[in-house]
């Protein structure tokens, strides 16, 4: 920051919008898991509903890490193309397993209709985990140009 020069907060409302519009625009993430002390980092697709992400999975060793920790951490971000325009959120949540008839598996699987455009169900096998979020982190570079923190905390 320059001296004489105040970078202004975004509103709670500001935020909230940027980080869902950030959330409809990218389809990946990165969620890190840990059980035992081991960590555990899967890109996977996600869907959202505001700012709850679902992610649909046949299972493995994130479902298992979620069974023993809930507490989970996920990286969104927009494709690199400068150090201006860097932009992205780091998410910090309670993770929950939905299977078959469950809410969270409802919710999820509307999510995925949604974004996908599609109506219908997966095969039984897969589960959905819903991350509600406890604190999001938001960064966009491109805010420092307008007067704006590039650095946002959003707390739930």
């Amino acid at each position: 920051m320059r001296p004489g020069n105040m970078e202004k907060e975004l509103s709670k409302q500001e935020l909230d919008h940027l980080i869902v519009d950030l959330l409809k625009e990218q389809s990946l993430c990165v969620i890190a898991t840990c059980s035992d002390n081991v960590p555990r980092a899967s890109t996977v697709e996600y869907f959202s509903i505001a700012t709850s992400i679902y992610i649909l999975t046949e299972g493995g060793v994130k479902i298992n890490n979620v069974i023993h920790n809930p507490n989970v951490s996920i990286a969104i971000h927009a494709p690199f193309s400068g150090w201006q325009t860097v932009r992205g959120i780091q998410i910090t949540g309670i993770a929950e397993i939905g299977r078959k008839g469950s809410i969270v598996y409802e919710e999820g699987l509307d999510a995925f209709n949604k974004r996908r455009g599609l109506t219908g169900t997966v095969p039984d096998i897969m589960s959905i985990i819903k991350v509600k979020p406890s604190k999001i982190e938001y960064l966009d570079t491109a805010l420092g140009n307008k007067g704006f923190k590039v650095r946002h905390t959003l707390v739930f």
